[in-house]
């Protein structure tokens, strides 16, 4: 069972933006932030963190091989 909210998913889409669109402007700007900018990249790259630490602990993360390009083994399912 899911247990984050609709908010919640969407204030992690918005993490995301923002910090891609803080990434966008430090390439924009010689690649440098204003003091200002840094503190809010800082803050969200550490939120950003937290988050995907809680994902690994709710094991909402795939931890295993990659069964990408493998044929589907059917024969177990009788």
């Amino acid at each position: 069972m899911n247990n984050y909210t609709k908010d919640y998913n969407e204030f992690r889409v918005e993490t995301l933006r923002e910090l891609q669109s803080l990434q966008k402007q430090w390439r924009k700007q010689d690649f440098k932030y204003t003091p200002e900018q840094q503190e809010r990249y800082d803050y969200l790259l550490s939120f950003r963190r937290a988050q995907v630490t809680k994902f690994y602990e709710d094991g909402l993360v795939w931890i295993g091989p990659s069964k990408a390009g493998q044929p589907l083994d059917e024969s177990s399912e009788s």
